[in-house]
C-alpha cells in the first residue's frame, strides 16, 4: 500500500488546490462595485446574482449525486471544466442583468456545487481510514479561497476591468479542471477494497451504505441536519452583518468614519482566516475524539462566539468582538467540515455524493433565517446587541440538539 499512499496524498494537494480555486464564488462581491458603476444596478439587483449562484450551488451539488456511479470520474470533471469557463467567460459578455443572472448565477454556481461535490467524492474514497482529517484539509481549501485569491482578482480588476477578469478566469479555471481530471480518479478496486475494510475496523465510516431515501427516514439525520442549519444561521449571519456589527462598537473610539471602516473590515477578515483553520481543526479532532465531541465542542464555541459579541456591543469593546469573530469563525468553518465526515461516518461511502448534496441543502434555509433574523432585529431595535442575544439562545438550542445526535439504528425510521 506505500506507493498507493503516496498516489492518494497527491490527489489531495491537488483537490484542494481545485476547491481553492472553487472558493472564489465567494468573491463575487470584488465585481459588485464595477457592475453598478457601469449599469446602474441597484445594490438589491446584485446581491440578488450571489443568492442564486448559493441556490445554484446547491442543486450542482444534487445533480452530481444524481451521477454518481453512473458516470467516470473523468466525465464529471470534464462538466464542470465546462460549466465553469462558459459561465464566467459568457459573464464577460454582460449587457443586462438577466444575462449574468443567467451566466454567473446559473452555470458558475452549478458548476462549483457540481465539481465541488464530484472531487470530494472522488479524493475521500482514497480515505475512508481518514474520514474527518481529510475532509477538513479538503473543504479548507474551498474556505481559504476568497482571501488566497482575492489579492490576485482584484489586481486583475485594476489592470484590465472586470470583462477581461471574468474571461481569463473563466479560461484558467477551465484549464486546471481539464488537467485534474488526469489525476483526479477513484482507487484501484483491491486498494479501495483493503481502505474500507481497515475503515470498518476502526469504525471510521459506517458499515451500511444509506441510499439518499434511506438516509432521510433516519432520526439521525433529521437531528444533525437540525444542528447544522442552527450552527450554519450563526455563522452566515454574523458573514453578512460583520462590517457594521464592528463598525458600531467602533462607534465608542475616537477614530475617524474611514478609519473605523477599515478596522471594521480587518475585523471582518479574522472571521474568514479562522473559518478556514477551523476547517482543519476540526478535522484533525473528528479522528481523535469522534463525532459526538466534535458537535459538542463547535456548539459550545458557538455559544461563547455569541456571548463575546453580546458583551462586545453592550460594552464597547472591540477587543471582545474581534475575540467573538474569530470564535464564531472558527465554528463555522469546524461545522462545514463535518457534513462531509458525518456522511461517511453515519451513511457509508457509497451514495456519498447524493447524500452530501442533501445534507447541504441546510444551507438554504439558513442562508435566509440567519441573516434575515440579524438585519430585522437591528433594524427594529437600532443595535445588534438584541440579535446577538437572541442569537445566543439558537446556540443554546443547537447545543442541546447536538447532545442528542445518536449513531443511526440499523432499521430506518
Amino acid at each position: 500500500m506505500g506507493t498507493e499512499s503516496h498516489h492518494r496524498l497527491a490527489r489531495a494537494v491537488v483537490g484542494f488546490g481545485l476547491l481553492l480555486c472553487f472558493g472564489l464564488i465567494y468573491a463575487w462581491s470584488l465585481f459588485i462595485e464595477p457592475l453598478e458603476a457601469e449599469f446602474g444596478w441597484q445594490r438589491s439587483e446584485t446581491s440578488l446574482i450571489f443568492t442564486l449562484s448559493i441556490v445554484t450551488f446547491c442543486l450542482g451539488m444534487l445533480c452530481a449525486g444524481f451521477a454518481e456511479n453512473r458516470l467516470p470520474a473523468r466525465a464529471g470533471m470534464a462538466i464542470t471544466a465546462v460549466s465553469l469557463a462558459l459561465g464566467f467567460i459568457a459573464s464577460s459578455f454582460t449587457t443586462s442583468l438577466p444575462w449574468i443572472i443567467a451566466c454567473y448565477g446559473v452555470l458558475v454556481g452549478l458548476g462549483i456545487g457540481f465539481g465541488s461535490n464530484w472531487l470530494m467524492n472522488i479524493v475521500l474514497s482514497w480515505f475512508p481510514d481518514k474520514q474527518g482529517f481529510a475532509a477538513g484539509a479538503l473543504v479548507m481549501g474551498f474556505g481559504l479561497g476568497t482571501m488566497a485569491l482575492s489579492p490576485v482578482v482584484t489586481m486583475l480588476l485594476g489592470a484590465v476591468g472586470w470583462r477581461t477578469t471574468l474571461l481569463v478566469m473563466g479560461i484558467a479555471i477551465g484549464v486546471l479542471v481539464l488537467a485534474a481530471s488526469l489525476v483526479i480518479t477513484f482507487p484501484p478496486e483491491p486498494y479501495a477494497e483493503q481502505l474500507l475494510a481497515l475503515a470498518h475496523k476502526e469504525h471510521t465510516v459506517s458499515a451500511r451504505d444509506y441510499t439518499g431515501s434511506q438516509m432521510i427516514r433516519t432520526a439521525a439525520f433529521w437531528k444533525y441536519f437540525c444542528w447544522c442549519m442552527l450552527v450554519t444561521c450563526g455563522g452566515l449571519g454574523l458573514i453578512s452583518q460583520a462590517v457594521p456589527a464592528a463598525q458600531e462598537v467602533l462607534a465608542h473610539a475616537s477614530m475617524s468614519t474611514e478609519q473605523a471602516a477599515l478596522t471594521a473590515t480587518a475585523a471582518m477578515g479574522s472571521i474568514s482566516a479562522f473559518n478556514g483553520l477551523g476547517r482543519l481543526l476540526n478535522g484533525f479532532l473528528w479522528n481523535r475524539i469522534g463525532f459526538k465531541a466534535s458537535l459538542v465542542w463547535i456548539s459550545c464555541a458557538f455559544v461563547v462566539g455569541m456571548a463575546l459579541c453580546a458583551l462586545a456591543t453592550q460594552a464597547g469593546s472591540f477587543p471582545l468582538i474581534v475575540a467573538g469573530f474569530v470564535t464564531l469563525g472558527l465554528t463555522y468553518g469546524s461545522t462545514m467540515a463535518t457534513m462531509p465526515a458525518m456522511m461517511g461516518t453515519f451513511f457509508g461511502t457509497r451514495h456519498f455524493a447524493m447524500n452530501y448534496a442533501i445534507v447541504t441543502f441546510q444551507m438554504i434555509p439558513a442562508a435566509f433565517i440567519g441573516p434575515g433574523l440579524l438585519a430585522v432585529m437591528q433594524s427594529a431595535q437600532g443595535s445588534y446587541l438584541p440579535a446577538f442575544w437572541a442569537f445566543l439562545g439558537i446556540a443554546a438550542a443547537a447545543l442541546v440538539v447536538a447532545l442528542l445526535v445518536r449513531e443511526p439504528q440499523t432499521d430506518a425510521v
